[in-house]
This record gives structure tokens, C-alpha cells and sequence, in this order.
């Protein structure tokens, strides 16, 4: 999992560096905070879980409008039923930015997409499976060299089968965090 994730990062860093720019690539650090929202799940009745927490650490090489990264994430959700086990999940991934630079504005916008692997476990069990991610989100520039940001992002996976059943999760996270350039 941990080559998966390694060997995904350096082709992105290859098409990072490969990118027309301006600017050298930079290297930053990225720390999140936020709620995770399970959106569907079907273990033979639909299930419902609770709102959740997620938080995630990744560093990355940023030059001009583009930024590649590696990202470890985990998040957990309660059943809403006490019969029914919680969920959790961590993930490893290799993300992509596009940032969009408004003229003029404090803010800038951006757009993200990510692939990799995720654990997925509900107390009885655990299943690595291929996990993906699509997202948006807002950055905000307070001091020189740090961005504050507020993203939302859509994970999903395949399939995992846990102890015989096959659960189908995809969860929607709503996230603060904070960008260091180093």
C-alpha cells in the first residue's frame, strides 16, 4: 500500500515538474480538520450512521496554479444504532490541485481529484480496498507562506467485504485546514 501511494506521488511529481511554470516547485505541509457525512451504505438493510469526524496530514510540492501531494486521512462515523458496528476508514492518496487565481482577491479557488487505498473497518473487521476522491474548495491567503482553506470533498471505494458482508460507502467531508510552505 505504502509503494502504491509512494510510486503515485513521484509520477505526480513528475507531471508537476513537467508542468509549464513560472515558478520552481515548492515544498508544504497541509493539516485538516472536519465532519464526515456517510452517504450511502448497504449491508442487506441500509444502515445509518452518525455524522462523523475526519482529519488528514499531507505534504506536497506546489508550482504556480498546480500542487501534487501524499495524504494520510482517517475518519469514523457511529452507528446510529447500537446493533450495528461503526465505521472507519483511513486513507492513503495521491492528490492533484489546480488552483485558479482571482485577480485582485484575497481568495483563490481550486479544485482537487486524489486516488490510492483505504482501510475500511467496522469493529468486527477491516478491508484494504482502491479508494478515489473528488473535491472543491477555497483558499485564503492571512500571512506570508500560509494558507488557510475550506474544502469539500466526495471520497469513495470499492466494494469492501468485511467478515462476509459487502458494505458500499462513499462519504462527503466538509474540511478546514492550513498550508505551510517550507
Amino acid at each position: 500500500m505504502k509503494k502504491t501511494v509512494a510510486g503515485a506521488f513521484l509520477i505526480g511529481t513528475a507531471l508537476l515538474c513537467a508542468a509549464p511554470s513560472a515558478h520552481a516547485a515548492l515544498p508544504y505541509a497541509r493539516g485538516s480538520v472536519g465532519i464526515a457525512s456517510i452517504s450511502n451504505d448497504n449491508v442487506a438493510s441500509v444502515q445509518s450512521y452518525d455524522t462523523g469526524y475526519t482529519i488528514a496530514g499531507a505534504v506536497g510540492l506546489s508550482a504556480n496554479r498546480y500542487r501534487v501531494e501524499a495524504e494520510v486521512g482517517h475518519q469514523t462515523n457511529g452507528n446510529k444504532t447500537s446493533l450495528s458496528p461503526d465505521l472507519s476508514m483511513t486513507t492513503y492518496m495521491a492528490n492533484y490541485y489546480l488552483d485558479f487565481a482571482l485577480p485582485m482577491m484575497p481568495v483563490k479557488p481550486y479544485v482537487t481529484a486524489g486516488a490510492g487505498m483505504a482501510n475500511v473497518d467496522v469493529n468486527s473487521g477491516s478491508d484494504n480496498v482502491m479508494a478515489w476522491q473528488v473535491g472543491a474548495g477555497i483558499g485564503f491567503s492571512a500571512f506570508p507562506l500560509t494558507t488557510f482553506d475550506l474544502q469539500y470533498r466526495y471520497i469513495g471505494t470499492s466494494d469492501p467485504e468485511i467478515n462476509g458482508t459487502t458494505y458500499k460507502a462513499g462519504t462527503n467531508n466538509v474540511t478546514l485546514g492550513l498550508r505551510f510552505n517550507i
